[in-house]
């Protein structure tokens, strides 16, 4: 079984020479088997482990037991161990989520968390086969489009998997041939969790009709992975003619005014200002699959997530194509889909949104931007990876709103994430000049709701970027650039 691992890991390059690595364990036999697999395949990469357990505070004495397992079990391997105490019942009321959900947002921000702590480059979780098949069906169930049936990524940024070319019953036989022991969580045994239904119930069913069903929903989902990587490249072709920003609608439109996948940043911003289009003449002459994807891409902007984004949402847009002008459809997180004469508009109210939070600025956000790492934005499903690297001459600079290069050695202070303050400002040109950031939004004509809840990165009170939109010119790379901090923005994805 360790060569079938080790196969897997090397067709999604999971592990490279001296990687630092945080291991999630919680004392189970998935993770307790990750642990012995990464531990047995140490000395040949020259891999140093981090092991993390998270104590979610839900099963009192059973979860003491679990972490004084998970520590002696590091302890006889010589590994370092922490253990972390969180209250998920109290976050997840907190919060409205579900002790499910609670439990993996907040193992994903620990997991972060101590990566940027003990300066390591990797993440390693135990999901295997049939965690991808519950997935699968779970997202199935709840009526998600294409890449929610793809299931888990094996690499997913600084996360990896090496386990999820296994099935439940392998990992059990390698654990027992090892006379290697592990712990029950008696929660996985109850069906008042979602997840626990599709595994004792339907999955189980499904085994009866056929003993390979988890590989074949498994063997699915990559073939759908595949199939979505396509589909993502030709709607984002398609998008530069048929997505447009604000009220730019035109018979013939300039270039500049129609999305560009070399550059996005008008579309988004008009995000922020509230709306976005699709040209009906342009649409139609799409594929059924890529109208679809378009719909979901036009919303995805303004919401900033697909979660409550149904099927039925996106069918009902599509229907406004054939309908009269100043027809409606009103969809979730406040968006209202309008038919106009030669387009369908996404309007945003900014009173109703999840996806800028509209809580007034007394709930200050402060927040240290992790160098290198992930450090996810508070009540949103975005992310901040960062990564520094050595300038090299004819290096090409990414052009797009998702991916920024900051000089590394022009940063003074501690990078946070915050929201405006008074006295921030922004570096315009080369020569110096500085813009006040009041002055920068009412000049972008940045709703004043959307003004004090903007994310920023800020030196001081030296706005670097502005998250989604300008990046200030103090900082930008030029020709005597050595070190390089690159930021991407990405989405949390669900249910990994």
């Amino acid at each position: 079984m360790i060569n079938k691992i080790k196969q897997y890991i090397s067709k999604y390059n999971m592990l490279e020479k001296g990687d630092q690595i945080i291991v999630g364990v919680s004392g189970g036999a998935d993770s307790v088997c990750l642990f012995h697999v990464l531990t047995e395949l140490s000395e040949s990469y020259g891999l140093t482990l981090f092991v993390i357990h998270v104590n979610h505070g839900i099963r009192g004495e059973e979860a003491d037991r679990d972490e004084e397992f998970v520590r002696s079990l590091c302890k006889e391997r010589g590994v370092s161990f922490t253990a972390v105490c969180k209250d998920i019942p109290f976050m997840a009321k907190a919060q409205g989520l579900s002790l499910e959900e609670a439990g993996r947002i907040t193992r994903y921000e620990v997991f972060n968390q101590y990566l940027n702590a003990y300066k390591c480059n990797k993440i390693a979780i135990a999901h295997n086969k049939n965690d991808n098949a519950e997935t699968i069906l779970f997202n199935l169930f709840r009526g998600s489009a294409l890449t929610g049936l793809t299931g888990i990524n094996p690499v997913r940024d600084n996360i990896i998997r090496p386990l999820l070319c296994l099935e439940r019953q392998e990992i059990e036989a390698y654990l027992s041939n090892r006379s290697a022991g592990y712990l029950d969580d008696s929660t996985n045994f109850t069906l008042d969790y979602t997840r626990n239904k599709i595994r004792h119930g339907i999955l189980k069913n499904a085994a009866e009709v056929n003993k390979q069903a988890i590989s074949h929903i498994s063997r699915a989902g990559d073939s759908l992975m595949e199939v979505g990587a396509f589909v993502e490249k030709m709607t984002l072709k398609a998008m530069e003619r048929v997505l447009v920003r604000g009220d730019n609608v035109r018979r013939n439109l300039p270039k500049k005014d129609v999305y560009s996948s070399d550059n996005n940043t008008e579309i988004k911003e008009a995000a922020l200002q509230g709306k976005v289009q699709l040209l009906t003449e342009e649409l139609i002459k799409e594929d059924i699959v890529i109208q679809k994807e378009l719909v979901r891409k036009a919303l995805s902007f303004l919401s900033g997530s697909l979660k409550d984004l149904e099927a039925v949402h996106v069918t009902a847009v599509l229907d406004l194509v054939s309908k009269q002008t100043g027809k409606r459809v009103n969809l979730p997180y406040g968006i209202t889909a309008v038919k106009e004469y030669n387009h369908i508009s996404f309007v945003k109210d900014k009173k109703n949104s999840s996806c800028i939070d509209t809580s007034p600025p007394e709930n200050e956000l402060v927040q240290e931007l992790n160098i290198p790492g992930r450090t996810p934005l508070p009540d949103r499903e975005i992310s901040l990876i960062t990564e520094v690297m050595n300038y090299k001459k004819n290096m090409i600079i990414p052009q797009n709103l998702y991916t920024k290069w900051f000089d590394y050695d022009k940063i003074k202070d501690t990078v946070l994430i915050r929201r405006r303050k008074q006295g921030d400002y922004l570096c315009i040109d080369a020569r110096g000049s500085t813009k006040k950031l009041k002055a920068y939004f009412i000049d972008e004509k940045v709703p004043r709701q959307i003004r004090d809840v903007q994310p920023l990165l800020a030196d001081g009170s030296h706005i670097v970027w502005v998250i989604g939109g300008r990046i200030s010119e103090a900082y930008k790379v030029d020709e005597n650039t050595k070190r390089i901090l690159q930021i991407k923005l990405t989405e949390e994805k669900e249910n990994e």
